[in-house]
């Protein structure tokens, strides 16, 4: 899946192509500044927030807003979140890592901060539990696709697994959380529906 949007629905039978996907990573820093982010929701949590560099002068109102727009794989809450901020535009544009102690991955989110309003304008969430992960793999395996572009040993690698978030699987799909798993060696990736237990979705992975 890209980052920022959704890959287009398919047209035809055919799995459709879409972009190679592109990693921005958070850079470290020395950590000068320090918060704390508590989300009130059902899926309540708490963790400390850290800031790469000086904390802009409105940071507890970003922090504030970020408790509404970042949210943790059910079962695998955020331990610490990192956040870098840069101008950009007569804004800010900001970088959060987020980790949970439970998973191996983390969770990658971009933001454009102007007029007090931030934006949410990219994601790559990866940060989701081990025995989430192997069913979201079992699942997309049982599909006749993708089982069929894994057949002849290709695929043999370990896929990435990654949370969509509603907004992102509405433009193809239904507004809800889903799961991608991706086979980059096979060029192939499954949209999975955790709840229904099923693939409601096949790409091939072009350049």
């Amino acid at each position: 899946m890209r980052r920022a949007n959704a890959p287009h629905p398919p047209t035809g039978g055919n799995m459709a192509k879409i972009p190679t996907l592109a990693v921005i990573m958070i850079s470290s820093a020395l950590i000068l500044g320090a918060g704390c982010i508590t989300d009130t929701d059902d899926n309540a949590q708490s963790y400390s927030i850290v800031w790469a560099d000086t904390p802009p002068a409105d940071h507890k109102a970003i922090e504030a807003e970020l408790s509404h727009q970042i949210t943790a794989y059910p079962g695998a809450p955020y331990g610490n979140v990192t956040a870098s901020a840069s101008e950009k535009d007569g804004g800010m544009s900001l970088h959060i890592s987020a980790t949970s102690p439970t998973c191996r991955y983390l969770d990658l989110y971009d933001f454009a901060y102007m007029n007090h309003e931030l934006t949410k304008t990219g994601y790559l969430l990866e940060a989701i539990p081990e025995t989430t992960r192997q069913e979201a793999i079992g699942i997309a395996m049982q599909n006749p696709e993708i089982a069929g572009a894994l057949s002849g040993g290709a695929g043999t690698g370990v896929p990435t697994v990654r949370r969509i978030l509603p907004e992102t699987a509405e433009e193809f799909y239904a507004p809800k959380t889903c799961i991608s798993v991706t086979w980059a060696d096979a060029s192939v990736s499954a949209l999975v529906d955790m709840d229904a237990g099923s693939v409601v979705e096949t790409w091939s992975v072009g350049g």
